[in-house]
C-alpha cells in the first residue's frame, strides 16, 4: 500500500503563518516538479477561532488549492492541546506531521522524501519523532529539550553530544555559567561517561564548552541530516511526527496555551516508548510576534495544564509548584484552587468509571443468570425426552 502523509496545523488568528508554512511546501514541490510527492500529502488546518477575519481569509485561500486544504472548525474548546489532538484525530493517513502554523522545513523536498522513506520502513512504530530546531541565523540548531524549568515552561533548548567512545550520549546544561553534564535521555547528573568511565572536564565555563569538548574528541549529534536517529529527553512541539494509531494524546482537559512540552515525552516513556530525534527533520520556527498573540496566554492556564498532566501520569509536582509560586509569584491560593479543580476533574472521572464498572458487572451478572436458567431448561428438556430427534 502506498504511503500518504497528513501535514496538520493548529490555527488561531495567524493567517500569515499558515500561508507561508503551507505555500513554502507547495512551492518547493511544484516548482521542482515533485507532484509525485505533493499528491500524497493532505493539508489539515484545525481552526480554533472560526469567526475571525484570519479564519475567513484562510478559507478563501483554500479555494485556490487543488486539492483544497481541509479546514476543521474547533470552536467549543480552545487551546493547543485540543487542537493538536484534533489534527491527529481527523487525519486519514497512517502518519501525521504536526507543525505550528509558522514553521518552515529545512529543506522541504529532502525532508518530504526522507519522511516517505521513513514511513515505508517503520510502518508499525509506536515512538514519537521530532527533529532539530534551526535558529534564525540558519547555522545553530537545538536537538532537544533538557529537564529544566525556565520562563514558565518545562524544558530548555540543548544540544546532544556523544562521548569519545561513541557509545554514550549526553547533554550540557548551563548551571550558573558552569557546565553541568547530564545523560541525554533520563537527564541524570554525571561526572563521567556511563559506558567507558571517561571523566568529563571539571570546572568548565559553559561559554567555552563547545571548543573544549571538540578538542577533547567529543562530537555533536544531529547536525548532519544523514546521521543516525537518537533518543532524547524531549523537544519543543513546534513540529513532531507520529503514527496516527499510536498517538497517546495530550490531556483531554487541557485548555489554553502551554504545558505540553516534556509532559507528552514523559508520557511516552512511561508507556515503554521513546522520543527519537530524526536529524534530517530540521525545522525553522518563527518566534517573533510584533503584533502580539491573539489568544489567551495566562499564567493560570499554564499552571492548570501542568497540574492536569502531572496528575495524569503521576509526576512529582514539587518542581512545578516551586517554579510558579517562587519564581513567578503565583499565589498559594491560586495554586490550591488549580489543584482543587484538577482533583475534582479526576475524582469525577473515577466516579464515572466506578459507576460504569458497576453497571457492567450488573449486566454480566444478569447474563450469567439467564445462561444458567437456559442450561437448566435444556437439561430438563433432555431428561423428559421432549426434544425432537
Amino acid at each position: 500500500m502506498e504511503q500518504t502523509l497528513t501535514i496538520g496545523m493548529a490555527h488561531h488568528n495567524d493567517y500569515d503563518g499558515v500561508y507561508f508554512s503551507i505555500q513554502d511546501i507547495r512551492k518547493e514541490l511544484m516548482f521542482n516538479g515533485r507532484y509525485d510527492l505533493l499528491k500524497k500529502i493532505e493539508f489539515i488546518v484545525v481552526e480554533n477561532d472560526p469567526q475571525s477575519k484570519h479564519a475567513q481569509h484562510l478559507k478563501q485561500l483554500s479555494n485556490h488549492f487543488s486539492p483544497k486544504i481541509r479546514i476543521v472548525d474547533l470552536e467549543d474548546k480552545k487551546g493547543t492541546s485540543v487542537a493538536r489532538n484534533k489534527i491527529i484525530e481527523e487525519a486519514k493517513t497512517n502518519f501525521v506531521l504536526v507543525m505550528d502554523c509558522h514553521v518552515l522545513l529545512c529543506p522541504v523536498i529532502k525532508i518530504i522524501e526522507n519522511l516517505f522513506t521513513f514511513m515505508e520502513y517503520n510502518k508499525n512504530t509506536n515512538d514519537l519523532y521530532t527533529g532539530p530546531l534551526v535558529y534564525d541565523n540558519m547555522r545553530m540548531v537545538s536537538t532537544h529539550f533538557n529537564d529544566e524549568w525556565r520562563s514558565q515552561m518545562w524544558g530548555t533548548w540543548g544540544n546532544a553530544w556523544q562521548c569519545v567512545c561513541e557509545s554514550f550520549n549526553f547533554s550540557v546544561i548551563n548551571n550558573e555559567n558552569q557546565c553541568k553534564f547530564v545523560s541525554l535521555v533520563d537527564q541524570k547528573h554525571l561526572d563521567k561517561c556511563e559506558y567507558c568511565d571517561r571523566e568529563f572536564p571539571k570546572n568548565l565555563p559553559f561559554a567555552q564548552h563547545e571548543n573544549r569538548l571538540n578538542s577533547d574528541g567529543y562530537s555533536t549529534l544531529g547536525q548532519r541530516p544523514d546521521s543516525e536517529p537518537f533518543e532524547v529527553f524531549a523537544q519543543g512541539l513546534g513540529l513532531f511526527f507520529t503514527r496516527k494509531n499510536s498517538w497517546l494524546g495530550f490531556n483531554d482537559h487541557a485548555r489554553g496555551f502551554g504545558g505540553e512540552e516534556c509532559y507528552i515525552h514523559e508520557k511516552y516513556r512511561k508507556a515503554g516508548r521513546k522520543t527519537m530525534c530524526l536529524p534530517f527533520l530540521k525545522w525553522l520556527h518563527r518566534f517573533g510576534r510584533p503584533d502580539g498573540v491573539k489568544y489567551d496566554l495566562t499564567l493560570e492556564s499554564k499552571v492548570r495544564n501542568y497540574i492536569l498532566e502531572f496528575k495524569e501520569i503521576g509526576l512529582d509536582m514539587t518542581p512545578l509548584k516551586k517554579h510558579f509560586t517562587e519564581t513567578f509569584n503565583l499565589s498559594i491560593d491560586k495554586w490550591d484552587s488549580c489543584v482543587a479543580e484538577v482533583n475534582s476533574i479526576y475524582d469525577e472521572n473515577i466516579d464515572n468509571t466506578d459507576e460504569a464498572s458497576e453497571d457492567l458487572a450488573e449486566q454480566i451478572k444478569i447474563l450469567e443468570q439467564k445462561l444458567l436458567k437456559a442450561q437448566k431448561n435444556k437439561k430438563s428438556c433432555s431428561s423428559k425426552k421432549c426434544c425432537k430427534r
